[in-house]
């Protein structure tokens, strides 16, 4: 059992993490901005992959930059923030938006 998880631990790299991140950052996003959903996907096909691969590979290399340089005290910090902080902003500030859309439209029905 622990060769499956080292091996998957030595699969699993920085690159990989940050893939994940944001494309599940793209998918809240498009969940949150449904309005505008017609627009950003028609921008997303049209300029899409090369955007998407522009922004990956920025954010690998100053992830590479950083972390290749950085003592394993602030890694660990990083990786909290990254997997555990910006989730949960991310998810408090999508309730927040529901919240105040929610306040907006009955505000906009009360008059």
């Amino acid at each position: 059992m622990f060769k499956k998880f080292k091996q998957w631990r030595e699969k699993w790299t920085v690159d990989h993490t940050i893939d994940v991140i944001i494309d599940m950052l793209l998918l809240v996003i498009d969940v949150i901005s449904s309005p505008i959903l017609i627009v950003v996907r028609i921008i997303r096909y049209v300029v899409g992959d090369w955007v998407i691969n522009k922004i990956k590979s920025s954010v690998k290399w100053i992830a590479h930059f950083y972390l290749e340089r950085c003592n394993r005290f602030f890694k660990f910090v990083l990786a909290i923030v990254f997997l555990i902080v910006i989730p949960i902003v991310i998810a408090f500030a999508s309730g927040l938006f529901e919240v105040l859309e929610f306040w907006f439209e009955e505000l906009d029905n009360s008059f």
